[in-house]
């Protein structure tokens, strides 16, 4: 069968074609092959056929971001030789809070898509046939759903034994902001009204920052890349200038004992160790899996289960955090899978 996941972002959008099948795959033609524990259709291998990207170009309005989505599905099945017929599906992961039924995006940081029948509109602007499915969902969701099937979820199975699909998974992206998904025995949880998930606006400090979404203290504010730019340059400010850095320079400078990135990078991490360890507490998943920028630094995951089970219900809460296993793909793969 022949998928395709959308990754949507406020800078670009990534059209993904996969190939998914019952038979192991000898050689990906892109070099890029996975397995997949379905929940309805056992363990399926799978494949990337063609990959494009576009810039999201949010101030040529949404007519254009659905015009550039078409272009992508014709040129990509074009690219790998399958007519619009043969998908078995089409996904969106779109950068905010989607209506479960109406696959309308409720809000999000990408003002033009909120709103809006994207889901018909691409259908009818790229012609695709009436019997191809076509569904949206939260890119964190996304990303918790591909890391749950097709990454994290298989690498804990392979550790302890317990199936992919009796699993309670948790997928959190630390990036330009705070993202979360949740995944239980295969399936994300989406919420009545689709805002399920929404973990980055849960309060981690009360009465603290004043976020976007229009509360204080949440924990976007403090576990997102420029929360940590922000706390390192309050540090930088009143003891040794003001030199900004980047969330990477900051880890840089904290894995050469630097003291000020050292301690800003302390309080990051129990930051992130109480937030996850509150999120034990309600879900108590089987593991966290990270995915975004902070995530790729080791260093993060050095005693982090330790802090979090200092801030859990259930003692010896040590619960394991993966780094993701899929990398650009996840969000892209998750998508796709919607269909399914």
């Amino acid at each position: 069968m022949f998928l395709m996941g959308f990754d949507v972002g406020g800078t670009k959008i990534e059209a993904t074609l996969f190939q998914m099948s019952q038979s192991a795959i000898k050689q990906s033609k892109k070099g890029e092959a996975f397995r997949c524990a379905h929940p309805t259709e056992g363990l399926l291998h799978g494949e990337v056929l063609a990959r494009r990207r576009e810039p999201t170009e949010r101030h040529k309005g949404y007519e254009s971001i659905v015009d550039k989505m078409a272009g992508l599905i014709s040129a990509t099945c074009t690219e790998a030789g399958v007519a619009l017929s043969d998908l078995s599906g089409v996904g969106f992961g779109l950068p905010g809070s989607i209506d479960p039924r109406t696959y309308r995006m409720l809000n999000g940081n990408t003002m033009v898509l909120v709103d809006r029948d994207m889901v018909n509109d691409v259908r009818k602007k790229a012609n695709l046939p009436a019997q191809v499915p076509v569904r949206a969902e939260n890119d964190a969701n996304c990303f918790a759903l591909a890391e749950a099937l097709c990454g994290a979820g298989l690498e804990h199975e392979k550790h302890v034994g317990i199936p992919v699909h009796e699993q309670t998974a948790v997928g959190i992206i630390l990036g330009t902001g705070c993202g979360g998904g949740i995944v239980i025995q295969g399936r994300t949880l989406r919420g009545a009204r689709g805002g399920g998930g929404e973990l980055g606006h849960t309060i981690l400090y009360r009465d603290g920052h004043q976020c976007y979404c229009g509360q204080s203290g949440c924990a976007e504010q403090y576990l997102s890349g420029p929360g940590l730019e922000s706390l390192m340059a309050t540090r930088h400010y009143s003891q040794l200038g003001n030199t900004f850095l980047s969330a990477k320079e900051i880890f840089e400078k904290a894995q050469a004992s630097d003291p000020a990135a050292l301690a800003v990078v302390a309080r990051y991490k129990n930051d992130l160790g109480r937030f996850l360890g509150s999120l034990t507490s309600v879900f108590d998943p089987h593991y966290f899996v990270l995915g975004g920028g902070l995530s790729l630094q080791p260093s993060i995951y050095e005693g982090l289960s330790e802090i979090l089970a200092n801030h859990t219900f259930l003692p010896n809460s040590r619960v394991p955090v993966y780094k993701h296993q899929l990398g650009d793909s996840a969000g892209g793969l998750g998508a796709a899978l919607l269909a399914l």
